[in-house]
């Protein structure tokens, strides 16, 4: 039996100490048609502890978990959407910029943290008298963790959620008679009350379980005709059925950067004091001449006596004897190597550069850019991975105010200004080849147009046959001159300050022109 316990926690070390648990067994057989990590969940009380770095067996590593998610994060940005109804683009913008915005970065970093968020759609009721109406079409957006809230899809749409039951922990105040004998000031008693809220397309329902009885007063319908909740994953494998949390492939390096860590502030307490060490060929002579004390008359140790060394500055010994330190030798030349090598397994595992650490002098701006291609091809996958759940908010926000649910188009800005720059440089020389080519007949201008479609700054480009068209409406050079002059000579000309026009007789009341003053007797008067 012990042979077998042995095997089964052999088996199961790799799991153990990773950030998974709950490992998956399948009825009726031990390993089943599935992967071995299939239905694995990632521990979430570990994940956000490494992130919050209050975990005492790695409080001395953790500390490099909380700039790999955050800085991920600053670096994707907030999304924005684009499309053809332009003021349905701008009114959706400012709902993402104003409402949404604090919201979209923790939904962020709590998924790349946790490996899974649930982000429910939350439209205010009419009767509530603090809600605007750009409040209420813009909609709220709430965030779950995982272990609060189930869900369960449709089996013919799997796309499609079609029941979730939220578990929230609500304190009611207790029923109590009011009785004169009560001291004033006296609170009731609170009574927290675990609710299951039951969302379907029909209904929200809500039951009490700590009463164990469905709370009937708080039941309503539901108008939107679906379940407002997506599913957001970071990381999705099908192999695990599930996400992975970005901190799941440096936690071994956390641990052993904790582990030498500890190590070498213990190794340090004990070479930080050095020893005193004694060469003495005749002890009870060196302790007769300096500590007598503990020699009696008859040059015998005294039992129970110490030495004090307090006052001792000066020391008798013999010519062939010796008064030393022992200096250990300190380790943490060897350990600094060991730690900046976990480091560089920090950075390579997280694809973050050590930068984002503050390990480099230079900051981010001295980095390699070698060591920020594989951040920005990390940043442009997670971009990847949360487009689709921001186009299904956006769907349900847009089918709650009665507009028709499009599927909009996602922009993200450019991660970096090198990287902006470097693109547009890429752009100039791009545009000047087919503009080569297109003078001398070697490409049409809708295969041009397509070439643009490359890059990410010309998404938003329509069909070739869309764009000619458009692109009719276009000035030339100099049209676009000749107006940009013609609008600098009105707005001149608005801001220039009328001087005002006076009469014959210089009263200035701007009926008449002002005449030339002319010579005479009296300084030239107007009435000469």
């Amino acid at each position: 039996m012990s042979r077998f316990t042995g095997w089964i926690s052999e088996f199961l070390s790799p799991l153990a100490s990773s950030l998974r648990h709950n490992w998956r067994v399948v009825s009726g057989s031990f390993f089943g048609p599935a992967p071995a990590y299939d239905k694995t969940r990632v521990n979430y009380d570990l994940a956000r502890q490494l992130y919050r770095n209050d975990g005492g067996d790695t409080h001395l590593g953790a500390g490099f978990c909380k700039p790999i998610i955050d800085r991920s994060v600053e670096f994707m940005g907030i999304p924005s959407v684009t499309g053809d109804n332009e003021e349905l683009v701008e009114q959706i913008n400012t709902s993402i910029e104003r409402y949404w915005k604090p919201k979209l970065v923790e939904l962020f970093r709590n998924t790349m943290r946790d490996s899974l968020t649930y982000v429910r759609v939350w439209q205010p009721f009419l009767t509530d008298k603090l809600t605007t109406n750009e409040e209420r079409e813009a909609c709220a957006l709430m965030l779950y963790e995982p272990e609060r809230i189930t869900v369960m899809y449709d089996p013919q749409n799997p796309t499609r959620i079609v029941r979730a039951v939220i578990v929230t922990k609500v304190e009611f105040p207790d029923e109590v008679e009011p009785r004169p004998d009560l001291p004033r000031g006296t609170k009731p008693k609170i009574k927290e009350h675990e609710i299951w809220e039951d969302i379907t397309p029909e209904r929200y329902r809500y039951y009490d379980r700590t009463e164990r009885r469905w709370i009937d007063e708080w039941s309503r319908d539901n108008p939107d005709g679906f379940v407002p909740i997506v599913e957001v994953w970071n990381e999705y494998d099908s192999a695990l059925s599930g996400g992975q949390s970005d901190l799941e492939s440096v936690y071994p390096f956390i641990k052993a950067f904790h582990e030498v860590m500890r190590q070498s502030l213990q190794a340090h307490a004990y070479h930080s004091t050095p020893k005193l060490r004694f060469k003495v060929e005749d002890v009870r002579a060196f302790l007769k001449n300096n500590f007598p004390d503990t020699i009696d008359e008859n040059g015998e140790p005294v039992a129970g006596a110490t030495i004090n060394w307090k006052g001792r500055e000066v020391l008798f010994i013999g010519t062939e004897e010796d008064i030393g330190f022992i200096e250990v030798k300190s380790i943490l030349g060897d350990s600094k190597q060991l730690l900046e090598f976990l480091i560089d397994c920090i950075a390579i595992a997280s694809e973050t550069p050590e930068e984002m650490f503050m390990r480099s002098e230079g900051g981010v701006s001295g980095s390699n850019d070698k060591k920020f291609i594989a951040f920005e091809k990390k940043i442009e996958r997670k971009r990847a991975q949360f487009q689709e759940p921001v186009q299904m908010l956006v769907k349900m926000t847009l089918a709650m105010n009665g507009e028709e649910p499009v599927r909009m188009d996602i922009l993200w800005s450019e991660i970096t200004v090198d990287s902006l720059v470097t693109l547009t440089q890429a752009m100039q020389q791009f545009t000047m080849t087919l503009e080569v080519l297109l003078e001398r007949k070697l490409i049409s201008e809708n295969t041009a147009r397509e070439a643009l479609r490359v890059f990410r700054v010309f998404k938003t480009m329509k069909p070739p046959s869309e764009e000619a068209q458009d692109a009719e409406g276009n000035l030339s050079l100099e049209e676009r001159l000749a107006e940009l002059e013609a609008e600098n000579a009105i707005r001149i000309a608005k801001e220039t300050p009328q001087l005002p026009v006076s009469t014959g007789n210089g009263n200035g009341n701007g009926r008449g022109a002002r005449q030339p003053a002319r010579s005479g007797r009296n300084g030239g008067g107007a009435n000469e």
